[in-house]
């Protein structure tokens, strides 16, 4: 996301539309297990990442 606030916020708020969006589903169903979830978010030079 390119953050227009506060990018810790909407790392944060990236990372909660992956889980509800369901985006790793597809690759569960390939039978891949181990998922990285990370969510970014860039405001100028200022970059905040959250993983789960």
């Amino acid at each position: 996301k390119v953050s227009e606030g506060d990018p810790a916020k909407d790392a944060q708020k990236a990372l909660e539309q992956i889980e509800s969006k369901k985006y790793e589903a597809d690759l569960r169903d390939r039978g891949i297990k181990d998922i990285v979830k990370v969510g970014i978010a860039l405001k100028g030079k200022t970059c905040s990442c959250r993983i789960a």
